[in-house]
């Protein structure tokens, strides 16, 4: 049976993977607004652009730009931003701003400082699959412990096996319960798994053990004990 603590890694993988551009991002924006404060305002001419084939048969453009520093010496940037979104061309003027300390790195060009913001979106949208999924995991895992320790044991009707084909094909076993008290019926579902649970609960007159919130029974965990590990 598949356990949910699986899922853990998978969770922390994109997690990490989003933190990581997130502070990558925050290193570049950093680095952007220092040489924009701190340095040197200049216009260069584009000499040259580099090109980048991909495997689909586009192709980028990054500019080869050359300005002269305060002390008149020619300096060559080579930009690391490819694009083939109206793409420099060769001749075309450019304001910039350079540290003197490294003008052939420290380099920031009008204009095109909108690759900086490319990190934080994989932040939202691996971090945020992969946090959403480690906070969704806890409060499962926290709920099964409560429910361990304070829930109430009930007896449910065995109703279906529902089948879910993707790229792995998973179950879910789903049961009922009859409030005694309120005559409410309550439908539970168990946790999804990778192994066919009805050749171990066949008939509909089989019950199943189910723990509940007494105060809320939509708050509950189906047992799926019965099955072996």
């Amino acid at each position: 049976m598949k356990s949910q603590g699986c899922l853990y890694p998978f969770f922390a993988i994109f997690a990490l993977a989003g933190l990581g551009c997130g502070v990558w991002g925050i290193t570049n924006l950093i680095s952007h607004n220092r040489i924009k404060n701190e340095g040197v305002k200049t216009t260069g001419t584009v000499i040259s652009l580099r090109e980048s084939h991909s495997g689909k048969g586009s192709t980028t453009y990054a500019p080869v730009i050359e300005f002269r520093d305060t002390d008149g010496n020619l300096t060559v940037y080579n930009s690391s931003t490819y694009t083939n979104v109206d793409p420099y061309k060769v001749g075309s003027r450019v304001e910039l701003w350079y540290l003197p300390s490294n003008p052939e790195w420290d380099v920031v060009i009008e204009g095109d400082n909108w690759w900086i913001y490319f990190p934080f979106i994989f932040l939202l949208t691996h971090g945020g699959v992969g946090i959403t999924g480690l906070v969704w995991l806890e409060r499962k895992r926290r709920l099964h412990k409560w429910l361990h320790e304070q829930g109430q044991e009930v007896n449910a009707r065995f109703l279906r096996v529902d089948v879910s084909r993707g790229k792995s094909t998973t179950y879910t076993l789903v049961c009922e319960w009859k409030d005694p008290f309120t005559s409410i019926i309550y439908e539970f579902k168990s946790d999804s798994i990778s192994k066919n649970p009805e050749e171990f609960v066949s008939s509909s007159s089989e019950s199943l053990r189910v723990l509940i919130d007494p105060a809320n029974p939509k708050r509950y965990w189906v047992d799926m004990g019965f099955m072996g590990d």
